[in-house]
């Protein structure tokens, strides 16, 4: 490593610049480049989770994080049955809604495995509290079975599948629940 040694002379403007572009050349010149993350374009990578008795898969992308279950949640005079409360996560108040009440299920029992998947989609930020999260699954695009319905109220979400060794894996569009006035509407009216 090369010595510095500090002097009284100050630098001038022209001189500093000339030294900062030194070391930022020789800083460049010796860098190490950051590993790149190579993406497969023939994967989609989903989470898979089950509401209402039903396995389902959610984008990647359409979850921004996964938190257990909160240890306090406050109920919220006059909301819909389906708004379990508002937890607070790192300083910041989050809606809980229970999915399978919200799609006219049976609530949620609360357990180890229940978690809660945080959207932040068209401007909502809520938590959806679920049963179970089983984890990341990556699904081969050649499986995609687009247009693929479901019946009852998780259908209205539901608009593609995987095939994968004959089982159907549905995928819960995050953005369409997001996009529903329904869900979006926790208020009694």
């Amino acid at each position: 490593m090369e010595k510095i040694e500090l002097v009284d002379d100050p630098l001038t403007a022209a001189e500093a610049v000339a030294a900062l572009a030194d070391l930022e050349q020789r800083y460049e010149a010796t860098a190490r480049a950051l590993p790149q993350y190579a993406t497969d374009a023939t994967t989609w990578d989903g989470l898979v989770f089950s509401v209402a008795g039903v396995r389902v898969v959610a984008a990647m992308n359409e979850v921004s994080e996964m938190l257990p279950m909160q240890d306090r949640i406050t109920r919220v005079p006059g909301a819909k049955d389906w708004v379990v409360g508002l937890a607070n996560v790192r300083g910041s108040l989050l809606p809980i809604i229970d999915l399978q009440l919200f799609l006219r299920g049976k609530p949620v029992v609360v357990s180890k495995s229940t978690r809660i998947l945080v959207l932040r989609q068209q401007g909502l930020v809520t938590g959806l509290l679920v049963p179970s999260v089983q984890g990341m699954r990556h699904f081969d695009l050649g499986g995609r079975r687009a247009g693929a319905r479901m019946k009852g109220p998780l259908g209205a979400y539901v608009y593609e599948a995987f095939g994968i060794d004959g089982e159907v894996w549905p995928v819960m569009s995050m953005v369409a629940l997001a996009a529903d006035p329904a869900f979006r509407s926790a208020v009694v009216a």
